[in-house]
């Protein structure tokens, strides 16, 4: 039924009873029936009920009224642990997760918020996903899935790298069960993009002595050479310092540096670092976190460049003085020198 008829209904009903009370009460009185006296309530009554009817219940109320009836039976199951049926194909992730999500504050259930927090993340909210997971891990904190999730949810918001807290949850996943295969591969693909490649190394090697003759062997043997390969290359880029001097340039500006390959000139810079210049010449060393991609294979095709800018705070943009690229000698400190000019 139309949530417009049931509404009607309603407001029909609430005027016939307040009619029947009243019409009682006056012949108990003696008074003489006359709809003059509950003229004025009831306009107010009807007016309220077409107010909401043509401006409160707009068409997310009815959105929702209708998620409410098609998923609360879902939601239900779920909250449950019930696994899904055929019935529960073609579902809204958007929708089950408004309807469970008010349900679960009601009916509170762990494998209903671990199913929220996945809905959460398959919609790309991690923030709210770590919250389900806690919820989940407050009913029983043994729950490695749960961990698992809110894992997966510092490391999505981190922009896939691994956070010193995620790193502790998957731990303690480990401590319990050190041939966890979903805790050791989230732990290496995170650690790979966070730079930690001694630790992503350890992880693919974990996975690779159960599950090297399996179907995922050469994924896993990718992943060590990968990271093998970057800590090879993080040793060598290591302190990696250039001086900038500046030929008749206002000191206390922004200093951009950045390294790109030989023969680039657009797009983004494999490494980039903003500084405050407050006095020329200055040393700058790229850091870890100052990298933007991976660590080319071609060092030696590396570029070193520059921009500044003599207003401090300013964006990259503004940056309209340039020291021309210049190759780096890895083999010494600093590895190249470079001069801004007007």
């Amino acid at each position: 039924m139309s949530p417009f008829i049931v509404l009607i209904v309603v407001l029909l009903a609430a005027l016939l009873v307040c009619f029947l009370l009243w019409r009682r009460e006056s012949r108990a009185a003696g008074a003489p029936l006359s709809i003059t006296g509950l003229a004025i309530p009831l306009l107010v009554v009807a007016v309220a009920g077409l107010g909401y009817l043509t401006i409160g219940l707009d068409r997310n109320t009815l959105d929702w009224l209708a998620d409410q009836r098609r998923y609360d039976p879902v939601a239900e199951r779920v909250i449950a642990g019930e696994a899904p049926g055929e019935q529960d194909q073609d579902i809204s992730a958007a929708a089950l997760t408004r309807v469970l999500q008010s349900r679960l504050v009601r009916e509170p259930s762990l494998t209903g918020w671990y199913t929220l927090g996945l809905l959460y993340d398959q919609l790309g909210a991690p923030a709210q996903a770590q919250e389900a997971a806690r919820r989940a891990l407050e009913m029983d904190p043994d729950d490695h899935a749960a961990r698992l999730l809110l894992a997966r949810g510092l490391i999505a918001q981190a922009d896939g790298r691994l956070t010193d807290e995620a790193q502790a949850e998957i731990a303690r996943v480990l401590a319990d069960n050190p041939r966890h295969d979903g805790a050791l591969m989230l732990q290496a693909m995170a650690a790979n993009e966070a730079r930690r490649f001694d630790l992503a190394a350890r992880s693919w090697r974990a996975l690779l002595a159960r599950h090297g003759d399996g179907e995922a062997g050469d994924l896993i043997r990718r992943g060590l050479a990968q990271a093998e390969q970057q800590r090879e290359r993080s040793e060598q880029l290591q302190g990696l310092t250039v001086t900038v001097q500046a030929d008749d340039v206002p000191e206390g500006g922004t200093l951009f540096v950045f390294l790109r390959r030989a023969g680039e000139s657009g797009g983004q810079p494999l490494a980039a670092r903003r500084v405050l210049a407050e006095s020329f010449p200055i040393q700058v060393t790229l850091r870890p976190g100052d990298w933007l991609q991976a660590y080319p294979a071609e060092l030696d095709q590396l570029r070193v460049a520059a921009r500044y800018t003599p207003a401090p705070g300013s964006s990259v943009d503004q940056a309209n003085l340039n020291a021309a690229p210049t190759a780096l000698d890895l083999s010494r400190r600093p590895a190249a020198s470079l001069t801004i000019r007007r």
